[in-house]
């Protein structure tokens, strides 16, 4: 799954004997990569949409999920071009603090969402393979209908959350995995530093993102995964 068309374009256009169709509104091709029976979906971007698109994936029968596509970076360690693998997800755009939550936490929902850990390491492993000398990193990753381009927010959400990247889908997307039962895992490439210079950045890097998203979903499925 990813969230815009430049982020799905490659990967879809890599499938053998595609069948796309409209599944709850969302835009899903079904086909075979490396022999092995995939689905590709651009749910839209932000948290309903990706939370959807959950839905629309396993309607079809996919049995796990990965999100890949463009992120903000952080972390100081974190630079333009790594990879960050999810550990887990928080929604840094949730407040019920004044009803004892912890920051991000929604009633009746855990503060964070934890992605499978065998998804997750076959992730880190494709990471490293499709990197091209890129740093790799394992972490949080938070999520909100919110792009990130200031540096108040940047230090608002490490201060909070420890995330080492912020993007708009991801946590979303657990939360409906986990809700269906369903292991998830994220992948992000970092395309901007989530600061001033980030709306020029994002834009640049979405390319990059897309032809990572396809040699990682190669590496996933040539691996098993």
């Amino acid at each position: 799954m990813g969230a815009i068309e430049a982020e799905v374009v490659s990967l879809r256009a890599a499938l053998a004997d595609p069948r796309p169709e409209t599944v709850l509104g969302q835009e899903v091709t079904t086909g075979q990569l490396e022999g092995v029976d995939v689905a590709v979906l651009r749910s839209g971007v932000g948290k309903v949409n990706a939370a959807l698109g959950a839905v629309a994936l396993r309607t079809v029968g996919a049995d796990r999920i990965v999100f890949t596509g463009v992120a903000g970076g952080l972390a100081p360690e974190v630079g333009v071009g790594d990879l960050v693998v999810a550990n887990d997800v928080v929604q840094h755009d949730v407040d019920v603090t004044a009803l004892g939550r912890a920051p991000g936490e929604l009633l009746g929902e855990p503060a964070v969402w934890r992605s499978d850990d065998r998804l997750r390491a076959a992730c880190e492993h494709a990471a490293r393979e499709v990197s091209g000398g890129a740093g790799v990193h394992t972490g949080r990753i938070a999520s909100g209908d919110q792009f990130i381009a200031s540096v108040a927010q940047r230090v608002r959400i490490v201060e909070q959350f420890g995330a080492l990247a912020a993007e708009m889908e991801g946590a979303a997307m657990a939360q409906a995995c986990a809700r269906m039962g369903v292991p998830w895992a994220v992948v992000r490439s970092i395309s901007d530093s989530a600061d001033a210079g980030a709306v020029a950045d994002f834009p640049a890097f979405l390319g990059m993102a897309a032809e990572r998203g396809v040699a990682l979903a190669r590496e996933l499925v040539r691996g098993g995964a």
